[in-house]
């Protein structure tokens, strides 16, 4: 596969990322390590070809190394960090954002399988049939003029090689009708999109038909985050994103997202990012 996304790979600080032939898939590289950077996990399959990449998400922390791959049924808020890259060797990893209704289709297809309660984010490695499978779909690339007619193909082999998989589990969140699963989402994509409003987990849980105390355990289960935290991680990703907009304000920043005070919001802010909200609008 190195040799195969090779033209692809910018041999230069990164992270980098490249689009590539193939819909959906982006060849990442670096030259230098990186610090924790903070962003959001959407449905997505990443493997890395060479280096380390460490994903953290809540109480979950995946050391990813050459020949490894990780997987996400809903979008969560995660910190990233590679180590082991030089400019003799480069970090070089492969994303490709799920097609959520092809990888449905591909399941309904298969036999029915019992849900099990597991994390929304999976690590596994290429081995076997995932990586034969992905390394088709990859090798697409020396060959584009076949992408439109077997890349389709290809990338429904690569959903059922991994829905065979021990990530199976976490990918069948995505089409799984299991109630309780869909509850736990909804009440993520809730939190996600309504980051700025004040949340009592009372209310959240009787939306999910649960408990309080069940809410708690199967929201931190599935995301690594009580939902709290989870929120919490969504405002400052959010917070971040008008800096870099332009806002000029960072108590107004703060106010905006959700927060009552602006001093609190100043250190949780340099907490996750490793800098004040103020030094990241002067930059």
């Amino acid at each position: 596969m190195l040799d195969d996304i090779e033209p692809y790979v910018a041999r230069l600080p990164g992270p980098i990322g490249r689009s590539t032939p193939i819909p959906r898939l982006t060849v990442w590289s670096s030259t230098n390590a990186t610090q924790r950077v903070s962003a959001v996990f959407e449905p997505m399959f990443y493997a890395v070809i060479r280096g380390t990449k460490v994903l953290t998400m809540g109480a979950n922390r995946f050391e990813l190394v050459e020949g490894a791959c990780a997987a996400s049924s809903f979008g969560l808020p995660y910190a990233h960090q590679l180590i082991n890259a030089t400019p003799d060797l480069p970090y070089v990893g492969i994303s490709l954002h799920l097609d959520v209704d092809k990888l449905t289709r591909v399941m309904l297809d298969m036999p029915k399988s019992g849900h099990r309660w597991t994390c929304a984010v999976t690590a596994g490695d290429l081995k076997g049939s995932v990586g034969e499978a992905f390394g088709r779909l990859v090798g697409l690339l020396n060959t584009p003029d076949d992408v439109g007619m077997l890349a389709p193909h290809y990338e429904s082999e690569l959903y059922y090689r991994l829905l065979q998989s021990p990530m199976g589990d976490t990918l069948r969140q995505i089409g799984q009708r299991n109630d309780r699963v869909q509850q736990i989402k909804a009440a993520a994509d809730w939190l996600g999109a309504n980051n700025n409003k004040p949340v009592a987990i009372s209310e959240l849980a009787a939306l999910a038909g649960m408990s309080a105390t069940s809410f708690y355990r199967h929201f931190k289960a599935v995301t690594g985050y009580s939902p709290l935290a989870f929120q919490r991680h969504m405002r400052l990703l959010e917070a971040r994103k008008l800096l870099a907009a332009g806002s000029a304000n960072v108590s107004g920043v703060a106010y905006e997202v959700g927060y009552q005070s602006a001093s609190q919001f100043s250190r949780e802010y340099k907490s996750m990012f490793g800098s004040s909200p103020v030094a990241d609008l002067q930059r």
